[in-house]
């Protein structure tokens, strides 16, 4: 049986198309991410999308395979891993696939949340919506509006060069580098997967964007994938931005829209053989580690979509140790 370890194609190639039948998700697309390597095995189906750190292998979204494939393909990657000398953890994985890796020896813990909503019936009318309608509602009295690259657009490098200034000057007032390997990527021109709707001010000035990559599986739909504004954009710009969107992507027929992993946001009982300590430094990281990711501040902006879909996604190491959480805030660039 043959192991092939290969750099990932863009998102356009024929192989992404194939791959996504094996993804179910809702942050899947991140998987196949170009900076991500993945591991197959010559007649399984399906992948194991990673990172290098340290002495670790980092697997993102657990084994993306048929299930009756899952443990013979997460079994050749262990024993790539031990013959190389590398440790495993697995980073996003969802609760279906937690017997599968405690069943290999990983320690597994609650990580963080991820939310969604259906698109059918969607209304922003109501209480629960109230502080979001006047969000959108003083948005537009500033002038704003929502324009999405490639229609109201051109998808060309002066676009990107625009939205490109403007991620930088988030970084600037946020004193901090760009995070990887768990969150979205601005792409560039010509992507025929990842749609980015913009705001504008009336002079035509950019004052923020977000982009939206393809979600597959029980779930499909979009990921409201990358948040970018400038500090100075008015109240209530990114919520006006994703108003829009969801009004067409809606109305093109998608299912879902998923807002994405927000790690730290834990609750409820952890499932056997979970550890304390990690737990603890997890529920830490989300009372005190602010400078590491705002992990409140995100959840809040989720949860005032009023989201009908929440899924607390899970960490597996094998061994837990220190090295491995240094090694991801590494990866991360979290430190």
């Amino acid at each position: 049986m043959a192991v092939a370890l290969i750099p990932s194609p863009p998102p356009a190639t024929p192989a992404t198309r194939a791959e996504a039948a094996w993804i179910d998700h809702p942050s899947g697309f991140l998987a196949l991410s170009s900076k991500n390597r993945r591991f197959t095995v010559d007649g399984l189906p399906g992948l194991i999308a990673y990172r290098e750190q340290g002495k670790h292998l980092f697997a993102f979204g657990g084994v993306h395979a048929p299930q009756s494939a899952r443990a013979a393909l997460l079994d050749a990657f262990l024993a790539e891993a031990a013959a190389r000398r590398r440790r495993v953890a697995a980073l996003q994985i969802r609760a279906g696939q937690a017997d599968l890796f405690r069943s290999r020896g990983f320690t597994v813990n609650q990580f963080g949340s991820s939310w969604g909503m259906r698109l059918a019936g969607f209304s922003m009318a109501g209480t629960k919506r109230m502080k979001l309608r006047n969000k959108v509602k003083q948005a537009r009295a500033a002038g704003l509006r929502i324009l999405e690259v490639g229609r109201e657009l051109p998808d060309g490098a002066a676009t990107f060069a625009r939205l490109q200034a403007v991620s930088d000057a988030w970084l600037a007032a946020k004193k901090k580098k760009e995070l990887d390997f768990m969150i979205g990527e601005l792409g560039g021109p010509g992507d025929p997967d990842r749609r980015i709707f913009v705001v504008v001010d009336a002079r035509g000035d950019t004052q923020g964007f977000i982009t939206y990559v393809p979600a597959w599986g029980e779930r499909p739909g979009w990921l409201h994938d990358l948040t970018r504004r400038v500090p100075s954009a008015p109240h209530g710009a990114m919520e006006l931005c994703n108003a829009v969107a969801i009004e067409r992507l809606a109305a093109e027929g998608a299912a879902h829209l998923h807002f994405g992993f927000t790690p730290f946001i834990v609750g409820g009982e952890e499932g056997p053989g979970a550890s304390r300590v990690l737990g603890g430094i997890l529920r830490a990281l989300r009372r005190w580690g602010g400078f590491i990711y705002p992990a409140d501040s995100q959840a809040q902006y989720k949860l005032k979509w009023a989201p009908d879909i929440v899924e607390h996604e899970l960490v597996a190491c094998r061994p837990l140790s220190l090295r491995a959480i240094v090694d991801l805030l590494i990866l991360t660039r979290s430190l």
